[in-house]
């Protein structure tokens, strides 16, 4: 803290030559002059202009007196009448007005030690104490307040309120600030469960979670009206912040993600044992798992009726890791647009004919396991054709097609519409299909 209002001072006298320069000049006391021509003091009490001694050692020399005094009101004054940007005086002023609190601000740090870099105990406020950090928040209101009394309200697209708009542009400017004020602080309270439960939850830390989120909603619908409301859920919701990388690779529109938001929604809001965070939600018992089942089923087949057979099928490869790869590489290699396609479908090809081997009863096990042995390696090789080598073994490296690997040990795994697996050893014995039933 201590460095920067050094070299903001540094600047600023620096600024100050420079304004100077030409044959109009502008010092710190705000008026044009050619150069070498006295000015009139100024009148007011306790000023002296830079601009009467015709060199700009004595603009230098009043603003490190002004900075010196610790004056924001005659800073700001003084800045302003330079006719320096405003960006600039909130920022030098606001540095000054920082300095009253810095030693408060030092005091509520915490000491402390850190978690060693490669581990994450959860802790996100740096040891701070309940208490510390409630004195730290109304610390940072006061500035706040502080800074707004001597500058004015921070112009919307600037600084913090930048920030607000990008992240809550859909909102008035007035309700942004309560909003993230609000989400704030929910956060702090479900990170404080967390850290209450140290990793082991009970069934009350699920009725603990459950009712934060109700009394956020609660909080929620009193600050926004009801098309606002849904303006945040499209955006902020824990469905909404799982959905979007899901919608970028699959490349969604509005429309499309709209239709699929409101289906997961409905789902997760039934469904989810834990929130967006990691809390707890519900302690499902083990007869719930068959409901969850089916109502994903449900939910499945109305998202390929809003869908369409197509872009389900786009839907289903975004969230899956293989053709996630698969895209990534196509773009980085500038590889053929239908690579990741191609690819992607011997996952259906392979594992059919790796069938067809298993149910061959002229061969007996060991040549079964030969035959599928080489039915992978095969595979591979067409893979390394369509990526090239290099990218291929990439790509086996990152676990891409580890359906491949668990081929060669001796289990094919094949695969629904939905993604769903089904795993079988090549050397099971190939199931009698049931008798055809007799006609009555």
């Amino acid at each position: 803290m201590k460095i920067l209002p050094i070299l903001l001072g540094v600047s600023l006298v620096a600024n100050a030559g420079l304004l100077w320069v030409g044959s109009g000049s502008v010092g710190l006391g705000g008026r044009t002059q050619k150069s070498g021509t006295p000015s009139t003091a100024r009148s007011e009490p306790g000023f002296s202009d830079p601009i009467r001694t015709g060199s700009p050692t004595a603009a230098s020399a009043l603003l490190r007196e002004v900075l010196r005094s610790g004056n924001e009101e005659r800073l700001r004054d003084e800045l302003r009448a330079a006719g320096l940007d405003e960006a600039v005086v909130r920022s030098v002023v606001g540095t000054l007005i920082w300095k009253r609190y810095e030693s408060r601000y030092k005091a509520l740090q915490t000491t402390a030690p850190k978690a060693e870099w490669w581990k994450d105990d959860g802790d996100w406020w740096g040891g701070q104490t309940k208490e510390q950090r409630a004195q730290m928040k109304a610390l940072q209101a006061e500035v706040k307040a502080e800074t707004a009394r001597l500058l004015g309200q921070e112009p919307e697209g600037a600084g913090a309120g930048s920030w607000l708009a990008r992240q809550y542009g859909y909102l008035p400017a007035e309700k942004r600030e309560a909003l993230q004020q609000l989400e704030q602080d929910y956060n702090e309270l479900g990170s404080e469960l967390r850290q209450e439960t140290q990793g082991f939850s009970i069934p009350g830390d699920a009725e603990k979670t459950r009712f934060l989120q109700e009394e956020k909603r609660r909080d929620l619908a009193a600050l926004l009206s009801p098309q606002e409301m849904e303006a945040y859920e499209l955006r902020q919701s824990g469905t909404a912040r799982n959905l979007r990388w899901q919608m970028t690779q699959m490349n969604a529109t509005e429309a499309e993600f709209k239709a699929i938001f409101e289906l997961k929604k409905e789902f997760d809001e039934q469904y989810n044992e834990y929130d967006s965070f990691g809390n707890r939600v519900r302690s499902p018992k083990s007869e719930d798992w068959k409901i969850r089942s089916e109502a994903e089923k449900a939910m499945k087949a109305r998202l390929k009726v809003a869908l369409g057979d197509e872009r389900y099928t786009d839907y289903l490869r975004a969230n899956d890791n293989d053709y996630r790869q698969l895209r990534a590489a196509t773009k980085r290699f500038a590889l053929p647009p239908d690579t990741p396609a191609k690819v992607f479908a011997l996952r259906d090809e392979v594992p059919a004919a790796a069938l067809k081997i298993a149910d061959d009863a002229a061969l007996t096990p060991e040549q079964k396991k030969s035959e599928v042995a080489k039915l992978a390696a095969t595979a591979r090789d067409r893979v390394k054709r369509m990526l090239g080598s290099e990218v291929a073994q990439a790509y086996f490296d990152q676990n891409g097609m580890q359906w491949l690997q668990q081929m060669e040990k001796g289990t094919i795994i094949t695969f629904d519409a939905e993604g769903g697996q089904t795993h079988r050893r090549i050397d099971q014995p190939v199931r009698a299909k049931p008798p055809a039933p007799k006609a009555k």
